[in-house]
């Protein structure tokens, strides 16, 4: 299967997650992905015993080459001049030092797509603050709205704007690759966590301006329906979503509660809404009566939309992750066998390790056409570190 990036060549000198994420998912579309990373590496390559980085770096190559060295500009030519998209998400003016910001590079290659990442953007007060997932989670009233009421703001657990941003860089590059088809001319892309947390956070921006009111933390529930949350069972706990009237009425059948059907506490969804505690107590009491698999089943054959909160070990052995090959062992050569988990985009092949530091040096060199004697002149000379160097 010829897949749509196929003839399209990155380079990436991106590191810790939102970039790493970004040119991963390119790489699953068919990029092929060079990853240029300094003699120390990039920094993420121990972060979770080395989990983080194999996920966000398979199918790419290293290579490992000090920008700093005279030498280095010999490489990076032939490497510009034969790639369609830089990524970089180093910290606004580090490129530029460099000397490989966009306004050189499109002089060398006039269609060039360039993208970069930063916490803040290249403009306004905060452009030369650091940003991290965090940061943007606290500055984008994301933390502020996550967590039980009346106890301090929580960070949302995966690193969802750095992912988020990737993604959102990944739609950008297609478009732009898109519009270079089109006209012939490259682009300048500029993307940024905090705009990324603040489009997350788009619907109750817009409510603010309507009421006023600032979104309250509410825990699992979701602000504007109940019962909509994580209960407690007898033996654990299920998440009920009963979103709609029909989807309430069925909720108290399958509890045996038909009572609250006729409740007038609850007979709108405002009214539930209104009074949360005192329904999330009367669904608890019942669910008391239930193991978690038996009210499952039993809200599942009820259509009411359900489901076991599970822990990472749960997900595994999920019988329809399982039946659906979403997760797999894969070899690494630093960590051995370990899962990784199926985009969602892609042909679902299972995907080449993240590389070692350098491990692409001679092959991407030779590609570059540099010979044997070129190629350990810029060993000799520190440009390119090899793996015997580290």
């Amino acid at each position: 299967m010829t897949k749509s990036l196929t003839n399209i060549k990155v380079l990436d000198f991106s590191h810790a997650l939102s970039g790493p994420f970004c040119s991963m998912l390119l790489a699953e579309l068919g990029a092929k992905i060079i990853k240029i990373e300094p003699p120390h590496g990039d920094h993420f390559r121990p972060a979770n015993g080395g989990a983080t980085f194999a996920v966000v770096n398979r199918n790419k190559r290293s290579l490992c080459l000090d920008l700093k060295q005279p030498s280095a500009s010999i490489i990076m030519e032939r490497l510009i001049s034969k790639c369609d998209v830089i990524l970089e998400n180093f910290t606004p003016g580090t490129m530029k030092r460099l000397g490989y910001h966009y306004e050189a590079l499109k002089k060398m290659k006039p269609d060039i797509i360039y993208a970069s990442i930063s916490g803040f953007g290249s403009t306004g007060p905060y452009k030369d603050l650091k940003g991290y997932d965090a940061v943007a989670q606290a500055m984008s009233g994301i933390m502020a709205a996550t967590g039980e009421p009346n106890r301090p703001p929580v960070r949302v657990g995966p690193s969802l704007i750095d992912m988020g941003t990737g993604m959102y860089v990944v739609i950008g590059i297609l478009d732009a690759l898109r519009t270079r088809d089109l006209n012939g001319e490259g682009a300048q892309l500029e993307f940024n966590l905090l705009e990324s947390a603040l489009s997350w956070m788009s619907q109750s921006i817009a409510n603010f301006s309507r009421t006023g009111k600032v979104p309250e933390r509410t825990g699992s529930a979701l602000a504007s329906f109940s019962p909509y949350q994580v209960f407690n069972a007898h033996d654990g706990q299920v998440f009920i979503g009963a979103s709609t009237d029909v989807f309430w009425q069925k909720l108290c059948s399958a509890l045996e509660a038909e009572e609250l059907i006729n409740d007038e506490r609850f007979s709108t969804m405002e009214k539930r809404v209104s009074n949360r505690q005192i329904l999330t107590k009367l669904i608890e009491k019942k669910l008391q009566n239930f193991k978690v698999n038996s009210i499952l089943s039993k809200l599942r054959k009820a259509e009411v939309p359900c489901a076991d909160v599970l822990d990472i070990e749960g997900v595994v052995n999920d019988p329809h992750v399982k039946a659906r090959d979403v997760i797999s062992y894969c070899d690494d050569p630093n960590l051995g066998q370990i899962l990784q988990t199926r985009m969602p985009i892609g042909d679902g092949s299972l995907p080449y390790p993240a590389p070692l530091l350098g491990e692409h040096n001679d092959e991407i060199l030779a590609d570059l056409g540099f010979d044997e004697k070129a190629i350990q002149n810029f060993l000799e000379t520190k440009t390119v570190i090899s793996k015997k160097d580290k």
